[in-house]
This record gives structure tokens, sequence and C-alpha cells, in this order.
């Protein structure tokens, strides 16, 4: 049994067309959380990091099944891999637009997640140093780079009453 190159563009244009949408979802749930971040609602902000999660994970299950479908038809599993069976089954080269649209929706949501990263951690950084204003010091580091302790970790006293 031979495998038809029509059946492999209509199996791979369901996989694009799959990974196009979910892409684009994951862009507007990382822009929902890019406002959510700025704001104080700590229940959206829980929801948003499950949507984002769910997005991810059924886009890896994705890139999964397109890396599979690369070595089944022996094109390899490297990251030439694509780009061979797309040449074999993409004579058109519409499926190669599609493939380039969405690294450039990838590279939209990388953005995105980053700059939502740097909000948090600028967040997480405020939060410390709040912490440090109340116990009256900043708190030491943990480890050292070499792996040994720092200071003590003990209670300490945050005010009185």
């Amino acid at each position: 049994m031979s495998v038809q190159r029509g059946d492999v563009q209509q199996h791979l244009a369901r996989i694009l067309d799959e990974e196009t949408r979910l892409l684009a979802e994951l862009e507007l749930v990382l822009r929902q959380e890019t406002e959510i971040l700025r704001g104080e609602d700590h229940d959206a902000i829980q929801n948003i990091g499950a949507n984002r999660h769910r997005c991810v994970e059924r886009l890896s299950r994705l890139d999964t099944e397109r890396t599979d479908s690369c070595r089944m038809l022996s094109f390899g599993s490297g990251p030439g891999a694509l780009d061979k069976l797309l040449a074999w089954a993409d004579v058109g080269g519409m499926l190669r637009a599609q493939w380039n649209s969405n690294l450039e929706l990838v590279r939209r949501c990388k953005r995105l997640n980053d700059q939502n990263g740097a909000i948090v951690t600028a967040r997480l950084n405020r939060v410390q140093q709040l912490l440090g204003k109340l116990r009256g010091a900043s708190p030491p580091p943990v480890y050292s780079p070499r792996g040994a302790r720092y200071g003590s970790l003990g209670p300490r006293e945050l005010g009185r009453a």
C-alpha cells in the first residue's frame, strides 16, 4: 500500500488549520493575560493561566502529530523533516504559506508571553521590596552561586501593634 500525496496534504492541512486556530486562541489568551496582570483580580490570573496551559498542551500534541507524520513517511524527525515533507506533499505551496503564517503567530505569542513574564517579574520584585520594608531589611539571598547558604531564614519580627 502506498501513501497518496493528496491524503498527506489533507492530513497536513488539518494539522495546520488546527494549529492556526489554537495559536490565534493562545494569542487572545495572552492579550487577556496582559490586561489581567495589569489589574488586581487574582482569581482571573489563575483562570487565564489554566487557559494558556490548555492551549499550549494542545499545541504540543499537534507538534507531536506533525513530527510523527514526518517520521512515519520517512522524512526524518529533525529540524528539516517538515521542509522535506512539504517539498514533497505541497506542490502548490499553500501549506508552506500557512506554516510560515503559523510561525509568525508563534513569534507574536512569544513576544506577548515575554511581556507578561516581565510584568510578573516586576510585581514579584515589588512584593519583595515591600516585604523587606516590613521586615526592616532586605531579605538575604538564599544561596550563593556555589550553593552555600547565606544568612538566617528563621522567624523575623514583622512589626509591633
